[in-house]
């Protein structure tokens, strides 16, 4: 066997890569030849567009925090034997890309590293819903265009090619197969002619990785001694292996270094979000203190006039709710919403307003942290409430549609019996209801983040005597807290004690009860 391919050790014993090599061929043979996996399935399900969108990698590197941290799930290792055995991959994922990953890396090999594809199709779907999600990398053993194909149907964004392990042209077919799929590899390398080799394939983005996979050997100066050859080039240098503190990474900054791969000291944190801060000198974040509002947006609903909503506008209101499902006592036809819309649409700027806290860039937030910042931003640069269409029964999604561009709604509330998918038809935000007695799988199913923009649990009435902190306390995501049945300010303010929503809904009545 060539050094391309994981050559023998000089004592003749096998090294690590090539044991390695020779079972993940014997794998991929089985895989192959399994129905329902073949090759020509793989096609199929790429000709189908079954593969989920990608992001560009080279673009998620640069627009990220500098070095990008390319943060790795990995169980275990030939050298380090068994690392973190029970983690999972979906939460450590998540757990890295809101602390301000860039790349997540996942390992896929089953017997040395005790990963799989399905780790890594699970890790992408736990980030997918996230507006600056990381680049997705399967970190594998790859030498044929079956694990490529394999990596895009599962979410990969890129792959790991090995120089050491790769006859050149093999090497070459496979960068190009994969940038033909809209993956750009990243390509390894451990000493300057395999750089070189890299640097000839045109490799935008190039590992340095700093243990030798022949013996697994750690030398942190081998991507020290190598930063030079791609000085001055289209190139990303990324630090792999051995990284383990802020003076690591800074070290490799002063080098040129664009990206940084940790993986073991990631694996073993306490406290994972702040060592990646620690990692890249940024300060601590909490994301449910900073987003925050300081006082709850006031939702109130059950208006029938515009002369309502204008007083509620200069009141302050954020949102204002008219009921549009007929058997409801305070129903409104479609032109009357119309009307009470197109009072409140002249309230807002008649041009563009230039908005100085708007983010130059998309930060690393959770999907309903993302939509309750750019909400409240709209709302503070407006001054006027949005209107939201409730539907208190399921109706069809072609009436919600319908209502959305005839009342020029610009949200709409859904009962929790509405089928979930449904959010992603709507051309509106998407508020979705449901009691604070529901079962523990209803009231999870409303988390589950990509669909609705935002949760209101209803509180009073049959609801009444429910907990408001034991119910949404520990959800960690922005929450409208329905106070319809609660009568009374004292009331209400014992109910939201301790929890923080983001905003709080009032029926018309009770609000002006409370006003007198």
């Amino acid at each position: 066997m060539s050094t391309q391919d994981g050559s023998a050790k000089s004592n003749g014993a096998p090294s690590i890569l090539q044991k390695i090599y020779a079972q993940r061929r014997e794998d991929v043979e089985q895989a192959k030849s399994t129905p329902g996996t073949s090759p020509s399935d793989l096609e199929t399900l790429l000709s189908l567009n079954l593969a989920p969108p990608l992001i560009s990698v080279v673009d998620r590197l640069k627009s990220g925090p500098k070095p990008g941290l390319m943060a790795e799930i990995k169980r275990a290792s030939p050298s380090k034997g068994d690392i973190a055995l029970t983690a999972n991959a979906a939460s450590q994922a998540l757990t890295y890309a809101l602390g301000g990953a860039s790349v997540i890396s996942v390992l896929t090999e089953p017997k040395w590293f005790k990963g799989s594809i399905l780790d890594m199709r699970l890790a992408r779907q736990a980030i997918d819903a996230l507006p600056n999600r990381p680049a997705v990398l399967r970190k594998e053993f790859i030498f044929d265009e079956y694990q490529i194909a394999e990596a895009r149907l599962h979410g990969a964004d890129t792959v790991l090619l090995i120089v050491a392990m790769l006859p050149t042209l093999q090497l070459k077919a496979l960068y190009s197969y994969s940038v033909s799929l809209g993956m750009e590899p990243l390509v390894e390398v451990n000493n300057a002619t395999e750089m070189q080799t890299a640097l000839d394939l045109g490799a935008k983005i190039i590992g340095v990785n700093n243990r030798n996979l022949h013996d697994f050997n750690v030398d942190m100066g081998t991507t020290s001694r190598l930063a030079d050859m791609t000085a001055g080039k289209d190139v990303i240098l990324c630090a792999l292996s051995g990284i383990s503190s802020s003076e690591d990474v800074a070290r490799y900054i002063d080098q040129g270094v664009g990206a940084v791969l940790v993986g073991e000291s990631l694996m073993r944190a306490t406290d994972t979000t702040a060592f990646i801060r620690e990692l890249l000198c940024l300060p601590p974040k909490s994301e449910a203190e900073t987003l925050k509002p300081a006082a709850p947006l006031g939702k109130v609903d059950g208006i029938s006039t515009p002369e309502e909503a204008l007083q509620l506008a200069k009141e302050g209101a954020g949102f204002v709710g008219v009921y549009l499902s007929p058997e409801h006592n305070q129903s409104i036809s479609l032109k009357q919403a119309s009307q009470i819309s197109l009072s409140l649409r002249q309230l807002r700027p008649n041009k563009a307003v230039e908005y100085d806290h708007v983010s130059k860039e998309t930060p690393s937030e959770s999907w309903f942290h993302a939509h309750a910042r750019r909400t409240a931003n709209v709302l503070n640069v407006t001054s006027a409430p949005l209107l939201v269409g409730i539907f208190s029964s399921a109706p069809s999604l072609d009436s919600i549609v319908h209502a959305v561009h005839c009342a020029q709604l610009d949200a709409v509330q859904l009962p929790a019996t509405t089928p979930l998918q449904w959010a992603s038809h709507i051309p509106c935000l998407v508020i979705r209801s449901v009691p604070a007695s529901a079962n523990l799988r209803e009231l999870q199913l409303v988390q589950k983040p990509g669909l609705h923009h935002f949760v209101q649990v209803e509180f009073g009435g049959e609801q009444e005597g429910v907990n408001a902190q034991a119910v949404v306390g520990q959800w960690g995501v922005p929450v409208i807290l329905g106070t319809k049945g609660v009568a009374g300010e004292s009331q209400i303010a014992a109910l939201t004690e301790g929890v923080g929503p983001w905003a709080i809904c009032m029926s018309i009545e009770g609000y002006k009860s409370a006003r007198a």
